[in-house]
C-alpha cells in the first residue's frame, strides 16, 4: 500500500492511497480534517464502509446480483444478502492499484488497475485509471474505464464528509443543498425499483440549504437524486455542504447524471477517526455522483453499458472553501 500526499502552497492537503485508489484524508491549511479518516492502519485494508475509496465496477446496488446481458443472464457475486453492493465482495475499493504517475509540479497522481474478465462476475477485462489533481482549492477526480467487451460501469468516490470534526460534532448541524428535482424510488432493500418521484416540497427537498437536524428521521437519508435525466455529461453542481460553526463548505460537481445522498447511519462505533472520535450514526455524510443504480435491470434508465467503442469517463470535482 503506497500513500502520496498532494499539498497546495496555502496548506490544503490531500493524502491518497494506492489501495482502493482511496482518499485517506483531506486537511484544511490549519490541520482540521474535513472527512472521516481511520486512526488504525489495519482498518484501511478491511475498510468495511468504503471510506474514501474508488467504488466499482458498479456503484450502488444491483438487484439479485444479476442482469440480462447481450446473450445470457450475467450472475454477479452477491455481498449484501442476495444483492450486489458497490461491485461485490472485492470490488475496486478493495484491490491494490498501481501508481502510474506522480506529477509533483502539477500536484497530480494517477492510479491504474486492470480488472480481469469475470471479476466479481462482470464480463470483460477493464483497464481503469483514476487520477487526482489538487489546485485552486479543488480536488479533481478523473475516472476512466476501457473495457474489452460490453460491460456495465459506474464509478464513484465514497468519501464521508464531516466539516465539524475539529469541534467533535457529527453532521446533524451541517446544511445541505441538492439541486436535483427527482429521486429514484426504492424497495425495502434500498434497490431502485424503476420509478421516479419529484422531491418538490417534500421531506426529500434540498433545493435550498437545509439543516440536517431539522429533517433527519431515525435512519437518515440513503437516496439517489437524479439531476440530469438526459445524460448530457456536462459538469454540474450536484450538492453543497456547509458547516456554519467552522465556516467550511464543499461543493460537489460531476459529469454523472445523479448522485447518492447518504447520511452515514450505518457507520460502526467500533471504528475511530484519526483524532480518537468514535464513528457512529451521522458521523459523516456522502454525496456520491455516479450512474443510475440498478440500471442494468431497468431498460428505461440511462444505459450503464460501455464497450471498446464507448469507453467510460466520469469526473468529480470537490471545491473546498475555508
Amino acid at each position: 500500500m503506497q500513500t502520496i500526499t498532494l499539498k497546495q502552497h496555502n496548506g490544503l492537503k490531500v493524502t491518497l492511497s494506492s489501495y482502493g485508489a482511496t482518499i485517506r484524508s483531506i486537511e484544511a491549511p490549519n490541520g482540521d480534517h474535513l472527512a472521516l479518516c481511520y486512526d488504525n492502519e489495519d482498518d484501511w485494508r478491511s475498510n468495511p464502509v468504503y471510506l474514501g475509496s474508488t467504488i466499482g465496477r458498479v456503484a450502488n446496488r444491483i438487484a439479485d446480483s444479476k442482469y440480462l446481458g447481450e446473450q445470457r443472464v450475467v450472475n454477479l457475486v452477491a455481498n449484501e444478502g442476495a444483492n450486489q453492493l458497490h461491485g461485490g465482495k472485492k470490488g475496486l475499493s478493495h484491490v491494490d492499484w498501481q501508481v502510474i504517475d506522480h506529477d509533483i509540479s502539477n500536484n497530480k497522481v494517477a492510479f491504474r488497475y486492470v480488472s480481469p474478465s469475470n471479476e466479481q462476475g462482470f464480463p470483460g477485462r477493464v483497464e481503469f485509471i483514476v487520477s487526482y489533481q489538487l489546485s485552486d482549492n479543488q480536488l479533481v477526480i478523473a475516472m476512466q474505464g476501457d473495457p474489452s467487451e460490453i460491460t456495465p460501469l459506474s464509478l464513484t468516490n465514497h468519501i464521508y464528509w464531516n466539516l465539524a470534526l475539529s469541534k467533535q460534532h457529527d453532521v446533524t448541524d451541517h446544511f445541505v443543498k441538492l439541486p436535483a428535482r427527482l429521486r429514484l424510488l426504492k424497495n425495502e432493500q434500498n434497490i431502485a425499483n424503476g420509478e421516479f418521484a419529484n422531491v418538490y416540497d417534500s421531506h426529500y427537498d434540498f433545493a435550498e440549504f437545509t439543516k440536517l437536524a431539522s429533517v433527519l428521521t431515525s435512519n437518515g437519508f440513503d437516496d439517489y437524486y437524479l439531476l440530469d435525466p438526459q445524460g448530457t455529461r456536462q459538469l454540474q453542481l450536484h450538492g453543497s455542504i456547509v458547516n456554519k460553526m467552522t465556516g467550511y463548505q464543499v461543493d460537489i460537481h460531476s459529469t454523472s447524471p445523479g448522485c447518492q445522498f447518504y447520511t452515514g447511519f450505518h457507520l460502526d462505533e467500533r471504528y475511530r477517526h484519526i483524532d480518537g472520535q468514535h464513528f457512529g450514526p451521522f458521523m459523516g455524510l456522502c454525496i456520491e455522483p455516479h450512474e443510475l443504480p440498478n440500471a442494468v435491470n431497468h431498460s428505461h434508465f440511462l444505459s450503464t453499458q460501455y464497450s471498446p467503442e464507448k469507453p467510460y469517463h466520469q469526473k468529480i470535482v470537490y471545491k473546498i472553501f475555508f
